[in-house]
């Protein structure tokens, strides 16, 4: 039996120059791995670890810029069994972490400083979860309306610089 989730926030994928970058940092650590068993096979277990010291830093420079670069995050919302899921992954590698959903205050809408109308999920005060963006306002507003109707919050519209506009969920 599949579990439903109530709301999934998904970060996306990441854009190509990002990939690109991640391939080129595991292509390096996979190179520097290879130097290293060359180094052991030439000139044994005496002084390969010695000239293969300045290696590992740079190994472990480009495993964490690759997972920086390759790392996405899916939010897998379920409020009626009050469950949170973060999901992390890299490629085809994931790894969950559950926790209880915070207490959810509202949707927001807002044009940022690119032009785009980001969708973000507010909760506890002054932490949010981001959602998604989008290119016109009646796609984002919608989307938020969907969000807040399911999750029944109330939605901000703050598309509009000094003239906020709360707009509250229906009640049934």
């Amino acid at each position: 039996m599949e579990n439903e989730f109530e709301l999934i926030v998904s970060q996306g994928k990441r854009p190509f120059w990002q990939r690109l970058m991640a391939a080129i940092c595991f292509t390096g650590v996979l190179y520097l791995l290879f130097n290293i068993v060359l180094l052991f096979y030439r000139y044994g277990f005496s002084l390969a670890p010695k000239a293969a010291g300045a290696s590992f830093e740079l190994i472990a420079y480009f495993l964490v810029t690759g997972i920086g670069f390759s790392m996405t995050k899916t939010i897998l919302i379920d409020t009626d069994k009050d469950k949170l899921i973060s999901r992390f992954c890299i490629g085809p590698f994931s790894r969950d972490v559950l926790s209880q959903v915070p207490e959810l205050d509202y949707v927001l809408v807002f044009l940022d400083g690119k032009g785009y109308y980001q969708t973000n999920l507010w909760y506890k005060g002054n932490k949010h979860y981001r959602m998604y963006a989008f290119d016109e306002k009646k796609p984002a507003m919608d989307f938020a309306a969907q969000v807040s109707e399911r999750l029944k919050l109330d939605m901000l519209d703050a598309t509009e610089k000094g003239n906020s506009k709360w707009i509250e969920q229906k009640s049934e």
